[in-house]
């Protein structure tokens, strides 16, 4: 009984101390116009150069919200390294934040202009913007000492 408690115990507590190595976040690609929009050919090009600036980095999850842009910019990559695309609800960005923290290795998060420069906030303590005409912003969110870092690169 002893054993099968401390098997528990450890268990339990190795999520508790489960740490992302870093947790990529990036907006949608260049999208059309409508009410959920598909990529246009620029932003499926940007898509298909994410896709092979990041696998690189052998994330083992991917996150998109419900939408066309969201999934569409991911597709690629997921494709490239074999990991399915998970949805994530961008209306509950502190849950979504805090269930990320718990897991490990390399994440991806597409979301829009508007969640994540919040999800980046939420993540690292870090303001950031997206103009509605930005698409080639790359937040990495990784942690040294238990205190987050935000490193901002460009796709292009």
């Amino acid at each position: 009984m002893k054993i099968l408690l401390l098997i528990l115990l450890t268990l339990a507590s190795a999520n508790v101390f489960a740490q992302p190595e870093q947790i990529v976040l990036i907006r949608h690609a260049e999208k059309m116009t409508g009410k959920d929009p598909e990529l246009t050919p620029q932003g499926q090009q940007r898509a298909q150069r994410l896709a092979t600036l990041l696998a690189p980095l052998s994330p083992g999850r991917l996150f998109s919200t419900n939408y066309n842009r969201t999934k569409q910019t991911l597709a690629p990559l997921s494709s490239k390294i074999s990991v399915p695309v998970q949805l994530y609800d961008p209306r509950a960005l502190a849950d979504f934040a805090m269930q990320l923290k718990t897991y490990s290795g390399a994440i991806v998060v597409a979301g829009h202009s508007n969640t994540t420069p919040e999800l980046v906030k939420l993540l690292s303590g870090h303001s950031v913007s997206i103009r509605e005409d930005e698409f080639d912003k790359v937040f990495i969110v990784s942690w040294e000492e238990g205190k987050a870092i935000l490193e901002e690169q460009h796709s292009n």
